[in-house]
């Protein structure tokens, strides 16, 4: 029996090793086509809501006090779901809150959109409304069902429980101002690098992360030896500075160090004028004490 059970066991192994090469890449290939199928099936259109891209975006935000956005992709199997409910809210809305605009950006097609929005799941709902005529716009990520009659009871004036996104009053970084245009940019630019370096599929904000680590440490590498050669430069400089300094004058009674003693003695001094008269009157002295001797 357990010869029996062996010899199974190594058919299997046998029939694994011997099946041919393009199995798993065929299995992967036809999910990815299934995939590609499924993304192919377009989320239904509207002719109350307005597809963006960013220059349109930024157009309408521009122009108009009040703006909801959804974020969506044709791959995502909710946004397929609720599309008719969302559909049926613009028109209605359309009607009812005319100075309310319905758009909706495809998170596939707009990377600056949804880099600038850090739209984390789908569909995602924004509510942008502008208190005065440019004024900064408040951003609010709408929290009200996903059905006809809850978006609109909250452009109706639910958007209010809701606390806008940025600092306090002044919103100082929300996503319709600088700070969420550098963030779109930055979105766009990972996309970019992500397409053309990216060979190892790894996903692009991950990638962008090894790139950026990267880039930090050989700029610590360099900073730290050109801070090296810096503070080297400027010791030798000190070091000279003080030796120019701490150098004495060499007189003409005193020996010289840069010479040998052998090739050059040091003059002697000349006698003054006190140690010469001294000198005649202590002969004098001597002459007179000879002479009474």
């Amino acid at each position: 029996m357990r010869l029996l059970q062996l010899l199974s066991a190594a058919a299997v192994v046998l029939s694994t090793c011997l099946a041919k090469p393009g199995a798993a890449a065929q299995y992967s290939d036809e999910l990815e086509a299934e995939t590609a199928a499924k993304s192919k099936r377009l989320v239904p259109k509207s002719d109350y809501v307005i597809e963006l891209d960013r220059r349109k975006y930024l157009d309408v935000v521009n122009a108009h006090d009040n703006v909801l956005i959804e974020f969506y992709a044709n791959w995502c199997a909710a946004c397929h779901g609720l599309s008719s409910e969302f559909n049926a809210f613009a028109e209605a809305a359309h009607n009812q809150y005319p100075d309310v605009v319905v758009a909706r950006a495809d998170i596939t097609k707009i990377e600056y959109l949804s880099s600038s929005y850090m739209v984390s799941l789908l569909p995602e709902l924004v509510f942008i409304h502008r208190t005065a005529p440019g004024a900064t716009p408040e951003v609010r990520y709408v929290t009200a069902n996903f059905t006809k009659d809850g978006l609109l009871n909250y452009i109706g004036g639910g958007w209010m429980e809701d606390t806008p996104i940025g600092g306090y009053s002044t919103l100082w970084c929300t996503p319709a101002n600088l700070c969420g245009h550098i963030g779109g940019l930055l979105g766009e630019l990972v996309v970019v690098v992500d397409k053309r370096f990216n060979p190892f599929d790894i996903p692009p904000w991950s990638f962008m992360a090894i790139i950026v680590s990267v880039m930090y440490l050989v700029g610590q590498i360099g900073i730290g030896y050109l801070s090296k050669m810096l503070c080297r430069k400027y010791h030798n400089m000190v070091m000279a500075r003080e030796e120019r300094s701490s150098a004495k004058p060499v007189y003409f009674n005193e020996h010289r160090t840069d010479k040998p003693s052998a090739e050059y003695e040091a003059p002697s001094t000349p006698p003054t004028s006190k140690q010469s008269k001294s000198g005649s009157a202590t002969k004098r002295a001597k002459s007179k004490r000879a002479k009474k001797d």
